[in-house]
């Protein structure tokens, strides 16, 4: 069963199948599809989790091992299998659909792929998979259909914007809905419930400088910790909320992200770089220059410390503080990496 992201409550409300397969380039919509899952899996029972990471060369036996041991106090379990790269590879195949053929008892399975191209969607390994549970589709919401996308996320706040506002809001974005769910967020925490203007958009969106927060994306590309790091501050010391610059922060991980699982999969950096437009297209040789510096590991480790980030603006993680972890996330991806040869 093939099913859009959004419909996924639906049907977890009808009970749960025992595999989940998350696909997809939209990088929210496939968070939030998994996290919906677990939350599921966790009002279930399913209280024992395993996470096997598909990287390189790939030992598939371990994974066989785990789900043919009993828990030790015959526990509901989670077994998530992310495959970041979205090639398994002939013996990941091979153990893919013989996963599928027999899924073990008591567990909920979650296997997290990219975006995949035709081929591999027509594959023996994904169709097994696609037989044995549900799909769910991470798909991009184009301009169309995204001023109608922000007005449901805005009225689950208990806000309602008019047109001018929802296009202006699309317009801001590009398309990106890691941003634009942070901009409704930070909407919810700067105006009270009621009725968002364009004036009301405009104020809170266009509150942090354009050229400071561009400016970090352009230290993140260029891998200048100095700059990074001076940024930050001088945006802390003047006041600004996190959320108000994070989108911006993201929008260039979640690129550098895209590209290396695109290249990851065996497209060429050139022919991926020439899907760069708007002002990424501008900045097409510091990008390049980031995609070959830096390893997909570093680009998904800085992925993880965003959402952290956001939990720990939000309030919903306790430990730590939001401008040290965005601090840290950037100096680490300035760090210099040895090269090997690879993309």
């Amino acid at each position: 069963m093939n099913i859009p992201a959004e419909r996924l409550p639906d049907q977890l409300a009808r009970g749960l199948a025992a595999l989940y397969v998350v696909v997809g380039e939209e990088p929210l919509a496939a968070q939030e599809a998994g996290d919906a899952i677990r939350a599921a899996a966790r009002a279930a029972a399913h209280s024992e989790r395993t996470i096997f990471t598909v990287q390189g060369r790939y030992n598939w036996q371990g994974i066989f091992a785990s789900s043919d041991n009993l828990s030790l106090f015959a526990e509901r379990r989670l077994t998530e299998i992310r495959i970041p790269s979205g090639k398994p590879g002939v013996d990941g195949a091979k153990a893919l659909e013989t996963y599928a053929a027999r899924l073990p008892a008591d567990t909920l399975t979650l296997i997290s792929l990219p975006g995949l191209d035709w081929k591999a969607m027509k594959s023996r390994w994904f169709s097994a998979l696609a037989a044995a549970g549900v799909v769910v589709e991470a798909r991009p919401i184009d301009r169309a259909q995204l001023p109608a996308w922000i007005d449901r996320r805005l009225v689950k706040q208990g806000l309602r914007a008019d047109r001018a506002a929802l296009e202006f809001l699309a317009d801001q974005v590009e398309g990106n809905l890691l941003a634009a769910q942070q901009e409704i967020d930070k909407l919810a925490l700067l105006l009270p419930p009621g009725a968002v203007t364009l004036a009301d958009v405009e104020h809170a969106v266009v509150d942090v400088s354009r050229l400071e927060a561009d400016a970090l994306q352009d230290a993140l590309y260029a891998g200048d910790g100095a700059r990074f790091a001076q940024v930050v501050t001088d945006l802390k010391d003047a006041g600004e909320a996190v959320p108000a610059i994070l989108w911006q922060v993201s929008s260039a991980v979640q690129l550098l992200l895209r590209l290396k699982l695109a290249v990851a999969q065996g497209d060429s950096l050139s022919g991926v770089m020439r899907t760069l437009w708007g002002r990424d297209k501008q900045r097409a040789p510091q990008i390049e220059r980031a995609v070959k510096r830096l390893s997909l590991g570093r680009v998904e480790s800085a992925l993880a410390d965003l959402a952290l980030i956001d939990r720990q603006a939000k309030g919903l993680e306790r430990v730590g503080d939001p401008w040290d972890t965005l601090l840290r996330m950037g100096l680490t991806l300035a760090i210099p990496q040895p090269s090997n040869g690879k993309i």
